[in-house]
């Protein structure tokens, strides 16, 4: 019963990916028509987000089809290394936007600091929310996989029936 729930959010996770994907091409096409930089970089961001938004849906339809491969304790180690160097940046790059936005004074930069200063919060916290969920629970170390054959087991690694 599980699965056949699964597999229709797989299905609409996947209509939201390709309307998100339509969408996307929809906005950057309209990108070429405006000569105003900011209307510009502002439609091309949008579409952008909507491009990313589409790959995350997938992401989910795939989720919403199958199970997680399991992580190598390499790769564990490789991701949350990565992982930590950019959280660092991320908290780098909200520190130095809140500094623009504090000291912006023309409106219209505010509105695109103000934009970009609430995707680098995003950024940090989605990061820092894989470290501490995501990343930790798909790790498959050898410890784990020791503890689910011997930990649960009546003869501990000794001989039984």
């Amino acid at each position: 019963m599980r699965y056949l729930k699964n597999v229709n959010l797989a299905g609409l996770f996947k209509a939201m990916s390709f309307k998100e994907k339509e969408y996307s091409e929809k906005l950057l096409s309209t990108v070429e028509k405006f000569k105003h930089p900011v209307l510009a970089a502002v439609f091309s961001a949008v579409g952008l987000d909507s491009l990313k938004h589409s790959r995350l849906y997938e992401s989910l339809a795939r989720l919403a089809e199958s199970e997680s491969p399991f992580l190598s304790e390499s790769e564990f180690r490789e991701i949350e290394k990565s992982i930590e160097e950019h959280i660092k940046v991320e908290a780098e790059m909200v520190r130095l936007t809140k500094e623009l936005l504090d000291k912006a004074s023309d409106p219209r930069m505010k509105l695109i600091l103000e934009a970009i200063y609430k995707d680098e919060l995003i950024h940090h916290q989605l990061l820092v929310s894989i470290k501490d969920k995501l990343a930790k629970k798909e790790a498959f170390t050898e410890e784990t996989m020791w503890d689910a054959v011997w930990k649960e087991s009546p003869w501990h690694g000794t001989p039984g029936g």
